[in-house]
């Protein structure tokens, strides 16, 4: 069966993140080891809409379309389902991904195109859907059957997926800003080692995708994919993108000790972050001989009541004694914060703004809060809020959708001016993110997302 996996475009790139759609690798090496044809339009690499996209599309001849979106790509995405369903009256529209996993049934409201919906893990999913069309399977909802109860797919075993299929998507290819900004070498690539989040962050909804349950891929076959990046893709730096790739310190500690015995031309990144109480002093020291060169955390807000509210399950003094912990072993630190969380006051975020300069961390990202559906807090505004009328127009990183009950979203984005400007605006920070960032292809693509950030910009 011929089956074209569609990624969308997200035309500007002021605030986007161009990384392979590594969902998809997997789901295609799976699909490619099951006989069928299969075809990756990644359409943040093609700079194409419109007819250009369509003629791509119409090109690809397939027989399924199987679809991946963020809720920030619900808005763009509309209209091309909708074309795509004219042209198409026989190719079945499958939906997986982060949206599809947060809003289940609810995606039919945003697509009413769509054949079937896919929610949590979808690679056996899929296969069974292909191979049994007349039974659903577990984890797949039907238009025909909108409300069918079921649950999401998580992959108990990580070892009986195959290596992602690199080959749909060269890395040399993605030459524009990973999630964490902070880049060192190209071509770079992202890598999962584990699956699963058992934290209970409320504005994340992560879970939802990959559940609750950390499972671990196992090392010989996590090096077996790093090995290929490297030596048949030139790739340069591995990204890996897991949610808590030290949750487990005795594997972290065990992959690094591979990566320093094989010595290869490589450095690693977290740039999804990593727990700041999930390290100790011998997994940092381990961690910068196997060629990490920046520790990325998340520390969403330097007031200790927002982060007990947001169930964070620490401190702003324990934070403290961790990036000191990290510095310790000539490590600099880049850190993530939210502005404008429920229940937060302008006191709150001027908290969080003198943490992000006099705590030490070297970069710092500072987004405006996103009610994610499938979160705790995201579910909580949305109950209230219809974003599904207005197609999710406002839902993107660089706005501020959802400010908190005592500012306004212009309150919100003068905030996130004002903490980047207080931050970056400083000797320390300009010199350090210059001489990291100037690579090819990359400066200008900063300064996008920095007026993107600053000044709003429908991108994300």
């Amino acid at each position: 069966m011929k089956i074209t996996l569609f990624y969308p475009p997200r035309p500007g790139g002021g605030g986007t993140n161009l990384v392979p759609p590594i969902g998809f690798l997997y789901l295609g090496a799976v699909l490619e080891k099951a006989n069928h044809q299969v075809v990756l339009l990644d359409f943040t690499q093609m700079e194409k809409t419109g007819d250009a996209l369509i003629a791509d599309v119409l090109a690809s001849d397939p027989d399924i379309l199987m679809l991946s979106a963020f809720t920030s790509d619900v808005f763009i995405l509309k209209p091309i389902v909708t074309e795509l369903k004219k042209i198409l009256p026989n190719t079945k529209l499958w939906m997986g991904g982060p949206h599809a996993s947060c809003v289940r049934e609810k995606t039919f409201l945003d697509f009413p195109e769509l054949d079937a919906v896919f929610i949590g893990e979808a690679e056996q999913s899929v296969l069974e859907a292909l191979e049994f069309p007349e039974i659903p399977p577990d984890g797949v909802i039907y238009s025909g059957n909108r409300f069918r109860t079921t649950n999401p797919r998580q992959i108990a075993d990580l070892s009986s997926l195959p290596i992602p299929a690199w080959h749909l998507a060269p890395p040399e290819k993605y030459r524009g800003l990973p999630n964490g900004v902070v880049l060192k070498k190209l071509p770079y690539a992202p890598i999962l080692t584990t699956r699963g989040c058992p934290y209970l962050c409320t504005f994340c909804a992560g879970f939802r995708v990959t559940g609750r349950k950390i499972r671990h891929r196992p090392l010989d076959q996590v090096w077996q994919e790093i090995e290929l990046l490297v030596n048949e893709f030139g790739v340069a730096e591995i990204h890996i993108e897991d949610d808590n790739f030290t949750f487990d310190k005795d594997y972290a500690k065990e992959f690094c000790e591979i990566a320093i015995k094989k010595d290869l031309p490589v450095l690693f990144s977290t740039p999804n972050g990593i727990r700041l109480d999930a390290l100790d002093h011998q997994l940092l020291s381990l961690m910068k001989k196997a060629g990490w060169y920046v520790i990325h955390c998340g520390i969403e807000s330097g007031s200790d009541k927002i982060l007990k509210r947001i169930k964070k399950a620490t401190t702003t003094s324990k934070i403290k004694n961790s990036i000191d912990q990290i510095h310790s072993h000539g490590l600099p630190v880049a850190a993530y914060f939210i502005l404008g969380l429920p229940g937060e006051t302008r006191q709150d975020i001027e908290k969080t703004l003198k943490f992000a300069r006099t705590s030490g961390v070297e970069w710092a990202q500072f987004a405006c809060f996103l009610p994610i559906p499938g979160s705790p807090d995201g579910d909580g505004f949305l109950k209230d809020n219809d974003m599904v009328a207005s197609g999710w127009q406002a839902f993107h990183n660089t706005e501020c959708p959802a400010p908190p009950a005592s500012l306004t979203a212009e309150d919100l984005k003068k905030l996130q001016r004002k903490a980047f400007m207080q931050f970056y605006l400083r000797p320390g920070p300009m010199f350090r993110t210059v001489s990291l960032l100037m690579h090819k292809d990359t400066f200008l693509r900063i300064v996008k997302r920095g007026f993107a950030y600053l000044f709003s910009s429908n991108s994300s």
